[in-house]
């Protein structure tokens, strides 16, 4: 009797040592090793952000998320986080708290940015917050403006082209059918009548007559006049030429101008410039690995899958480590 009460005591000491060692190993992974103190932060979307997300200073860990509450602000919906920092740890009144994700798959964390000011935050004050950049919405937003431009804009600027060629084509075969073909039978049929002869032997003499008036007209005196008027003309062009000096000198002053304000445009346009220069090489990066990204959900799929299923037929797994023997008969 009495030795089976010493095994009794010795299975349940067993037992309460390691639901302890159990206990003290869930505080330790939830970042809960001492006093700590209470910051908050405001962002408008906390995807992935969750309570025990952990939270980090210039990338090292200290502390975690507590708690996330909804508020709304002018209409919309914000989330207020409480942090669980680790206690008189100093932040700087101008540091700011990111959500990050150390690659593209990875679980998201906050991120505390130092800044530079010698003042620090009281414990329960408010850091200020950025929003995260996020990669996929981005490139959703891309293809929408792509179909919305093919739709709006390259569709129903085809067919009002096409319909403009239509109405072209249909105008021209009018035209050619009511006027131009009606023109061309009625010259043929008056070429054909007797009577344009005699109009042409009349046009003919016509022509003698103002022959004869020019050579009346080209005498000595009105060479003399016409001399005069190319000399006029002359002046006339050195005038012209110095006006097209002045209107020469008036344009390098507009080019230099609108110089002046391509630059001030150039210079105010530099951050867009990095800024599509940035997002056209991450939309590269994911185009070029995209089918890795995807052979490793895939894989990663199949991972969680088979981990699911050993976990319902042998929850052992979790303390062991190992599949479950079966016993011996």
């Amino acid at each position: 009797m009495k030795r089976e009460n010493i095994n009794y005591v010795v299975v349940g000491s067993f037992v309460l040592i390691v639901a302890a060692c159990f206990f003290i190993f869930l505080y330790q992974i939830t970042g809960n090793s001492g006093p700590t103190d209470k910051y908050y932060v405001t962002y408008n979307n906390v995807t992935g952000i969750k309570f025990g997300t952990p939270v980090t200073f210039e990338g090292y860990q200290i502390g975690q998320v507590e708690e996330i509450t909804p508020t709304r602000f002018e209409g919309k919906i914000n989330y207020r986080l409480v942090l669980s920092i680790e206690k008189d740890w100093p932040v700087p009144s101008d540091s700011i708290a990111k959500i990050v994700a150390s690659g593209l798959l990875a679980a998201v964390t906050i991120d505390i940015e130092e800044g530079i000011s010698d003042s620090l935050l009281e414990p329960k004050s408010e850091i200020e917050s950025r929003e995260a950049a996020n990669l996929f919405a981005a490139v959703n937003e891309v293809a929408e403006d792509i179909r919305s431009l093919s739709k709006d804009g390259i569709k129903p600027l085809l067919d009002n082209l096409n319909n403009q060629i239509n109405s072209i084509s249909y105008e021209f075969t009018d035209l050619t059918k009511n006027m131009v073909k009606p023109m061309v039978e009625k010259i043929s049929n008056q070429i054909d009548q007797s009577d344009i002869v005699n109009k042409v032997d009349e046009l003919v003499n016509n022509l003698n007559r103002t022959s004869e008036n020019l050579k009346k007209m080209a005498n000595n005196k009105n060479q003399e006049n016409l001399t005069l008027f190319l000399d006029n003309m002359g002046a006339i062009s050195t005038n012209t030429d110095e006006l097209v000096g002045n209107l020469d000198e008036t344009r390098k002053t507009m080019d230099s101008v609108l110089e002046n304000v391509s630059n001030m445009v150039e210079a105010n346009s530099n951050k867009l410039d990095s800024s599509l220069a940035d997002l056209h090489k991450t939309l590269s990066v994911v185009s070029t690995h995209i089918d890795a990204i995807t052979h490793h959900l895939e894989g990663s799929s199949r991972n969680m899958h088979e981990f699911t299923r050993q976990i319902k037929e042998n929850p052992g797994l979790l303390i062991r480590g190992s599949a479950q023997t079966e016993e011996v008969k």
